[in-house]
């Protein structure tokens, strides 16, 4: 067996026998330099030089300025806001939770977050206006994956460190993106709530309330504006725009809503330094990983055994796709971004495609697989929240899933669509 048979051998071990993602990339890797006669001294520095960048200080940034957004109030006041605006709609809660999952993934960046903060909040709501506990649960789990969809996207920040793609055009392609799948996953929840029955807060909204409502979200609202207009504008980097979303959320956190307190800061410290340095060390090993990947020209051969199958490029975009969307159901989407990138971005070149259509693509596919069985984070994390087993919380989904797939489809065959904004 050839040493590079060897690496991936030993990686599918691992993963099968439960190990975690970051630690069996690392095992992997380093198994396959010692059974190579590489020098390992090479493993330290290579690791650090996949974490040595400014463009990963946003990744901890976002993180952070998600968490802050929920433990501050800011994001219960943007499910107030967008609740007013759809609650006389068939299924109006449930589209007030897909609304509010894409606000606050123009914060957070994550879809576990996103998940459990818009899901906290909507489904007690749900749940006492009679909807089916089940698909409310699914439909969190729904709205989540928009959260790493929206700008900024911790995913996509990972896959620009990752091939050397531009974060912030990434970032301009994942705006429409999101929407598109923002629309499908709202209409698909407006035609099970007609279906149903199912409807809004049943809120009377006067015009008094209607200024209280809008007047308590302003802040909140402000806080995505100022980060993806500055990015937009090119008046700061997406790395100072975390910087800039953390103090932002402080501030109102602490003396707009008083929601903050200096106990709420610390465990939101906390929570977000493990989440974050989760997500690095998974870079660092699976920057290793990438070297070895392109030591062996992994690139070339994949493309060599694809063309020998087919040289229709837009064939070869489905496999890849569906590839990825397999991927999707087994391992968390940092881990695949980052395992396959190094090999699929050069091949999406060398095909002829836009790396920044491929890359949104590559995205919203992999995102798509977090709500699939059997391993779908935010499938669990919705499942987790709700108290629901998974599996019914799974029998609510399909029709979610196949809107999202439609929309992929459109996206992939469609690229002038999400690159609209790009310039």
């Amino acid at each position: 067996m050839s040493h590079l048979a060897m690496l991936f051998a030993i990686l599918a071990v691992c993963l099968i026998l439960g190990i975690p993602v970051a630690v069996s990339i690392g095992i992997a890797s380093v198994s396959y330099l010692l059974l190579s006669g590489i020098n390992t001294y090479a493993l330290i520095p290579r690791m650090y030089a996949g974490l040595d960048t400014m463009t990963l200080i946003a990744l901890p940034g976002f993180v952070i300025a998600g968490n802050l957004m929920d433990s501050g109030g800011l994001a219960k006041r943007l499910v107030a806001l967008c609740d007013m605006i759809v609650s006389k709609i068939a299924g109006g809660l449930s589209i007030v939770t897909i609304l509010a999952s894409m606000v606050f993934g123009a914060i957070s960046g994550s879809n576990v977050a996103t998940t459990a903060a818009i899901g906290g909040i909507m489904l007690p709501e749900m749940e006492k206006r009679g909807y089916e506990k089940s698909y409310a649960a699914a439909v969190a789990a729904t709205g989540g994956i928009l959260g790493a969809i929206i700008p900024p996207s911790l995913g996509m920040v990972v896959y620009g460190s990752s091939t050397g793609v531009s974060i912030t055009k990434m970032f301009a392609a994942g705006f429409p993106t999101g929407i598109l799948m923002g629309a499908l996953a709202s209409a698909v929840c407006f035609v099970i709530g007609k279906k149903h029955g199912y409807r809004g807060s049943g809120t009377k909204y006067t015009p008094q309330l209607v200024g209280k409502i809008i007047k308590d979200a302003a802040f909140a609202i402000i806080c995505p504006v100022i980060i993806l207009g500055g990015i937009f504008s090119g008046k700061f980097t997406p790395t100072e725009a975390a910087v800039i979303a953390i103090v932002y959320s402080i501030l109102v956190g602490f003396f707009i809503y008083k929601e903050l307190t200096i106990k709420k800061l610390w465990d939101t410290l906390v929570k977000s330094a493990i989440t974050s340095a989760a997500i690095l060390y998974i870079i660092a090993c699976a920057t290793l990983f990438g070297y070895i990947i392109a030591t062996e020209k992994v690139p070339d051969m994949a493309f060599a055994a694809i063309q020998s199958f087919t040289t229709n490029r837009y064939l070869i975009m489905l496999l890849v796709q569906l590839c990825l969307l397999i991927a999707g159901m087994f391992m968390e989407s940092s881990a695949i971004i980052i395992i396959t990138a190094p090999i699929l971005a050069p091949l999406a070149t060398m095909l002829g495609f836009n790396p920044i259509h491929f890359g949104i693509t590559t995205i919203v596919n992999i995102n798509i697989g977090c709500l699939t069985p059997p391993f779908g984070v935010c499938l669990f994390t919705g499942s987790m929240i709700s108290k629901v087993p998974v599996q019914k919380v799974i029998s609510k989904l399909w029709p979610f899933l196949c809107a999202y797939v439609v929309g992929l489809l459109i996206i992939a065959f469609f690229p002038p669509l999400s690159l609209i904004f790009v310039k």
